[in-house]
């Protein structure tokens, strides 16, 4: 179903294609742990879903922790994590309307399963801002990983887990709302000494002028945007230093910059951030928040990120949350989740579709050995 959506059919209007284009879409499946314990599923579940790899359940009183050392909990009124399911599907479009499209067919397709085996839990939509900023003002995403380095930190190499996942990956989804009414009451110098960028020009904070973050100069490089050379850019990797103010921000908690970046220590992801707005009953009389999606070759990377002291392990967000304790409680959880992505391997009808006891069809030109290739 989700792959004739990708080629613009519905299968409820036989022989009309949708339009094409610009609106393209994609899907990717993600296996949860549940998924494994399905009947019928033919392989053991992957070493990144075991139990200590994922995330806590939320406190049926409401509220409670994400994971033990963290400074994440989920919001009082969070009695279920509904994130954690057996399985999820991420699906990316230029066009809402193809995205509540697939949802809805999702729904269509378990619903004419006189038996069916899953029943659609939630969903959660989001977008990418067009000026490439998130709700809290500041430019998102800059510490984001080198195109080279992308490769040795999503994809899981041979004897780190089990022989059918290399190439695979794994999936974690962290759905985190944002107080803003807090997050404004902050003086423009408390926000940039709370991110560790400057809130205009996107420079990296490299040290303090009195009270006052400083950063470079010739940050940024005479003519350019920040939007024009994130990631590979001088706006991409904030640089070490000493003081121990700045080290406390938020980009020199998630990103130290060990290198090799696919080395387990480097603690590097890949990360993607879609941002929501939706209605809530009490002020500001919306909830704005972001969608975090990372993908890395284990899901250790990402909890050790936000569990180790000295990186984000008991800060909510970064920061001096002692002084400024709107920081302290600036994100709450909504929902989370940690799925494998299975490798795309040929003569399969859908990635992991092996796992699920799927016959798999060998391609002609089929050759005894080698690993699957690598997930797009």
């Amino acid at each position: 179903m989700y792959q004739g959506l990708e080629a613009g059919q519905v299968r409820d209007l036989p022989g009309v294609t949708l339009p094409a284009g610009e609106d393209e879409m994609s899907v990717l499946l993600g296996f949860g742990r549940n998924a494994f314990e399905l009947a019928g599923t033919a392989l053991e579940r992957p070493r990144g879903l075991a139990d200590e790899y994922l995330f806590r359940s939320a406190d049926p009183a409401g509220g409670g922790p994400l994971l033990r050392g963290s400074g994440l909990s989920y919001a009082p009124d969070v009695r279920a994590n509904m994130a954690t399911e057996s399985f999820c599907a991420q699906v990316i479009a230029q066009a809402k309307l193809d995205v509540e499209r697939a949802i809805v067919e999702t729904w269509k397709a378990l619903a004419d399963d006189p038996q069916p085996a899953l029943e659609l839990s939630t969903f959660y939509l989001g977008n990418q801002r067009n000026d490439h900023r998130s709700w809290i003002d500041f430019h998102d995403g800059l510490s984001n990983l080198r195109s080279e380095d992308r490769e040795s930190v999503i994809a899981i190499g041979p004897g780190t887990d089990e022989p059918w996942a290399v190439g695979g990956t794994y999936l974690a989804f962290m759905r985190l709302a944002v107080d803003l009414p807090g997050w404004r009451g902050l003086a423009r110098g408390e926000q940039e000494l709370a991110v560790g960028r400057d809130k205009l020009t996107g420079c990296p904070v490299t040290g303090l002028d009195g009270l006052l973050p400083r950063t470079d100069r010739g940050c940024p490089v005479a003519g350019t945007q920040i939007f024009q050379s994130a990631n590979d850019g001088p706006f991409a990797e904030p640089p070490e230093v000493d003081d121990p103010v700045v080290r406390a921000v938020h980009v020199q908690r998630a990103n130290h910059h060990i290198r090799p970046a696919g080395d387990f220590g480097s603690r590097r992801i890949f990360r993607q951030g879609y941002e929501f707005l939706e209605w809530a009953p009490d002020a500001p009389g919306f909830r704005a928040g972001l969608n975090f999606v990372s993908f890395q070759d284990t899901p250790a990377r990402l909890l050790k990120m936000l569990t180790a002291g000295g990186w984000l392990g008991g800060a909510n967000f970064g920061g001096d949350e002692d002084a400024q304790p709107a920081l302290a409680s600036l994100l709450s959880v909504f929902g989370a989740g940690v799925y494998f992505v299975a490798p795309v391997v040929p003569g399969e009808p859908f990635p992991g579709a092996a796992a699920l006891g799927v016959a798999v069809a060998p391609p002609a030109d089929a050759v005894t050995g080698g690993a699957p290739a690598p997930s797009e």
